[in-house]
C-alpha cells in the first residue's frame, strides 16, 4: 500500500491514562506494528498516573535525574526510544503520531514532519483562544545554546517548530524513524509545577538558577484559560485540530491483540529493566 497516493483513514486511541513503562510500551509497540503494515497510521492521546519523568534515549541518569528523590515521591523514571531531554509528566495531554513517512500529507523529512504536526498544535492552540505562535527562526538558535550547556529539562527552550505562548514554551516533542515509519510523541502543558520538576531533574545551574529558567521559559494552560479544564474535552479538540488540519479522517479505535501482547513484551523485557531505563549509568538499583 503507498500511503503516499490517497489520503486514507486514520486510527484514533484514547487510553487515558497510564503508567511511564506501560505508556512507552504502548507507543513502541503501535510503531512496530506500523512498520509491519499490520497498523493504519495512528494518533493516540493519553495522561500519565503515576506521575513519571522520561529520559531522552541517549541521556546518563545520574547527570539528568535524582532517582534517589524520584523514588521517594513515588514517580516512575523510564528512558524513551526518542531522544532529547528529561520531561516530568504530570499535569498534561500527551500525543502520539505513528505513520509511515509517506503518509498523507507527510513527506519524509524530519522538520517537514515536525511542521506538519506543528501546524496541527497551533491550530489547537488558537482553538483554544490562545495567541500562539511558532518559535522564531532567532529562538531556535537560543535553544541550541541552551541546550550546548546542558540545560536539564525538555521546556527550558523550545525546537524548531514548536509552540510558544506569551513568548514561553508550552509543549514538546521528540520524533523517532525506522524503517520508513516515524513516531513523535510530544506534552501539552495543562498546568506545571516548577518547583517539583527543579526538585527531580539535575542542573549544573544549581537549583535555584534552574527553578528561574524554567519560571522564565514554560508557561500552562491553566495559565491562559480561566476555570477548570476538562481534559476530554481538551482531547476532543485536539482531535479535531489533527483532522481539520491533516485532511484525513479518523475512526475511534483500539490496540489490536497483537499490539497488546507486543506491549507486555516490551513492558517485561525492556521499559521496566534496569538494563534500558539505566543504560549507559552505574547508580540506578533504586529506580525500577
Amino acid at each position: 500500500m503507498n500511503s503516499s497516493l490517497h489520503p486514507q483513514t486514520w486510527r484514533f486511541i484514547d487510553t487515558t491514562v497510564a503508567g511511564g513503562y506501560e505508556n512507552m510500551a504502548i507507543d513502541e509497540a503501535i510503531f512496530l506494528s506500523c512498520q509491519q503494515g499490520a497498523a493504519p497510521p495512528t494518533l493516540r492521546l493519553y495522561g500519565w498516573h503515576p506521575p513519571s519523568v522520561s529520559l531522552g534515549y541517549f541521556q546518563k541518569m545520574e547527570t539528568a535525574v535524582d532517582a534517589e528523590e524520584c523514588r521517594r515521591r513515588g514517580i516512575d523514571v523510564v528512558r524513551r526510544m526518542t531522544g532529547g531531554r528529561a520531561v516530568l509528566h504530570h499535569h498534561e495531554l500527551t500525543y502520539a503520531v505513528i505513520a509511515p513517512e509517506n503518509a498523507h500529507p507527510f513527506s519524509p523529512t524530519v522538520l517537514e514532519t515536525y511542521m506538519t504536526i506543528g501546524s496541527c498544535l497551533l491550530n489547537f492552540f488558537k482553538q483554544l483562544g490562545l495567541n500562539a505562535q511558532w518559535v522564531a527562526l532567532r529562538d531556535k538558535y537560543r535553544g541550541a545554546a541552551v541546550s550546548k550547556h546542558e540545560s536539564a529539562s525538555c521546556f527550558s527552550a523550545p525546537s524548531w517548530y514548536e509552540i510558544t505562548v506569551g513568548g514561553k514554551k508550552i509543549c514538546g516533542s521528540a520524533q523517532k524513524r525506522g524503517n520508513g515509519v516515524f513516531l513523535q510523541h510530544g506534552s501539552i502543558l495543562i498546568d506545571n509545577d516548577p518547583e517539583l520538576l527543579a526538585a527531580l531533574l539535575i542542573s549544573k545551574k544549581g537549583k535555584d538558577a534552574f527553578l528561574r529558567e524554567i519560571d522564565s521559559s514554560t508557561t500552562s494552560l491553566s495559565r491562559h484559560l480561566t476555570g477548570m479544564i476538562d481534559v476530554q474535552d481538551l482531547g476532543e479538540k485536539l482531535l479535531s485540530s489533527f483532522q481539520k488540519t491533516l485532511g484525513v479522517t479518523f475512526s475511534r479505535g483500539r490496540l489490536t491483540a497483537a499490539e497488546l501482547q507486543l506491549k507486555e513484551v516490551l513492558l517485561r523485557e525492556k521499559y521496566q529493566t534496569v538494563d534500558w531505563n539505566c543504560r549507559g549509568s552505574s547508580m540506578c538499583a533504586a529506580v525500577v
